[in-house]
């Protein structure tokens, strides 16, 4: 539910010019998040405000259906979208690519990766940055290609044939090629050794 000043109180704001400010609660009980909106002009209509709260509304509803391996919701689980948007906003140098590799193909970008697919086996995906595939990866994986040990590979299926960031190699064990359960995990370099954690 949206809650607005009165006309009265927006005009008499106009004229001093103040910020109106908004506050967007949701019916979601004890737990409800309490999110301000300001508006830096109070020249703008309820209907563009009641928009853009519907529009992010929706946008925390977004349910990602035609990967191969099931339905994630990405409203379910807050810290994988937190993740994507952390990396998004930290580097503002992500390239989004939505569609499965497959064998042969190659996908390379300077800066971080986020891939909406999976990454089958022959397929490779190199970034300068870090990777985070929402899918499967069982391909070939370079994150830190430059040579950056901060570097991080993420994954909701983490079955890579070869595994590198920056200038460590690992492989992973054969598992075959049969469908598993999501299980987000991580993959990251600490004192020269690369370290594989659940995502919880």
């Amino acid at each position: 539910m949206i809650v607005f000043s009165d006309e009265n109180e927006i005009e008499n704001e106009k004229e001093n010019d103040a910020e109106m400010e908004a506050v967007n609660t949701s019916d979601a009980g004890d737990d409800a998040d309490e999110i301000e909106i300001s508006i830096a002009q109070t020249g703008d209509s309820m209907g563009n405000i009641i928009e853009a709260a519907e529009a992010k509304d929706a946008a925390e509803k977004t349910v990602i259906t035609d990967l191969p391996e099931g339905e994630i919701d990405i409203s379910a689980n807050k810290r994988i979208s937190e993740l994507v948007a952390t990396e998004f906003i930290k580097e503002h140098h992500a390239k989004f690519h939505k569609g499965n590799l497959r064998s042969g193909m190659v996908l390379e970008y300077d800066g971080s990766i986020i891939l909406l697919g999976d990454v089958n086996p022959g397929a490779q995906i190199r970034a300068t940055g870090n990777i985070i595939v929402l899918g499967a990866l069982k391909g070939v994986a370079h994150a830190g290609a430059q040579g950056e040990r901060d570097a991080y590979v993420f994954a909701l299926n983490l079955a890579p044939v070869q595994l590198r960031i920056a200038d460590i190699i690992t492989r992973f064990p054969d598992n075959g090629n049969s469908k598993s359960n999501i299980n987000p995990e991580y993959a990251y370099v600490e004192d020269g050794t690369v370290y594989v954690s659940a995502f919880e």
